[in-house]
């Protein structure tokens, strides 16, 4: 019970930071707004790694937060890129499925078994954000094969480093979330300097929305990744994949993106999963 109400905890922080995200894109490339969130939540973790120190510094498995680093960032990035240029109520979805699946492929094929209710409950939990996606409205906004391709990448990033989180004891305490965004900066700011002619520093209109966004991703972190160490894999990543309800709803209500009626069924399919994978 607790780690799905951790799970749902986190998914509600990434969909905000992925609105906040998504929305800066619109005002800067999704790249420098990515570095830019990337630092700052580097920051904030760095502190907080600082207050609560892993056991040992020396454990090989730290390591496994470099690798998370590369595919979330190359998962973060694509999102964004995506957000700004298709309908956010399109890409946080197709991301979403795609994340959740694969870790939780993985999480049942080592045999963990949930409870019928829990089971029930992550069925429903995918299919509601596939709904959300598959009846989603085009309505002319943006370049839509090219955020689908955004939306595929990004969910395979994101869905791999789940499985490099799931390395992480809780001996390392958050330490590997710090090694994670120093790779994921270093890959960033190589490709920004190589592709973007060496500008690599957020405009201002977009700043605050993008240093908003990685203080918001970092507390999103720590809260996956605990619920991931909590276990079982496959609950957490599929909870974790939540995140788009967030995302359509702020997009709904800030954006005034139009809803279907099966994309409300969707999102109401999403609650009744979060209920049931609560019952012990």
């Amino acid at each position: 019970m607790l780690t799905a109400l951790i799970a749902t905890l986190g998914a509600a922080f990434y969909g905000w930071a992925d609105f906040l995200g998504g929305f800066a894109s619109r005002k800067d490339s999704a790249l420098r707004v990515t570095i830019a969130a990337q630092v700052t939540g580097l920051i904030a973790l760095a502190v907080i790694t600082a207050v609560f120190p892993p056991q040992d510094w020396g454990d090989p498995r730290i390591l496994w937060g470099a690798a998370a680093g590369v595919l979330g960032g190359t998962g973060v990035l694509s999102l964004y890129a995506g957000l700004a240029t298709g309908r956010m109520s399109v890409v946080a979805p197709i991301t979403a499925a795609l994340s959740g699946a694969l870790p939780a492929a993985v999480g049942l094929s080592t045999g963990a078994t949930p409870s019928l209710p829990a089971l029930v409950g992550m069925v429903l939990a995918l299919v509601s954000v596939i709904i959300v996606s598959v009846f989603a409205e085009d309505e002319g906004h943006g370049d839509s094969r090219k955020a689908l391709v955004f939306a595929v990448i990004s969910g395979i990033g994101f869905g791999t480093s789940i499985l490099c989180w799931a390395q992480t004891p809780a001996s390392t305490h958050f330490a590997p979330l710090v090694l994670a965004r120093i790779t994921a900066i270093t890959m960033l700011v190589v490709t920004g300097l190589v592709f973007y002619r060496g500008r690599v520093v957020v405009s201002a209109e977009a700043r605050r929305l993008a240093v908003a966004t990685g203080l918001v991703d970092a507390v999103a972190n720590l809260t996956q990744v605990t619920a991931l160490r909590m276990g079982p894999l496959a609950l957490a990543a599929v909870l974790g994949a939540l995140y788009p309800v967030g995302t359509i709803l702020l997009a709904r209500f800030v954006l005034h993106e139009h809803l279907r009626g099966w994309q409300r069924v969707g999102i109401g399919m999403a609650l009744v999963a979060v209920i049931l994978t609560a019952v012990p």
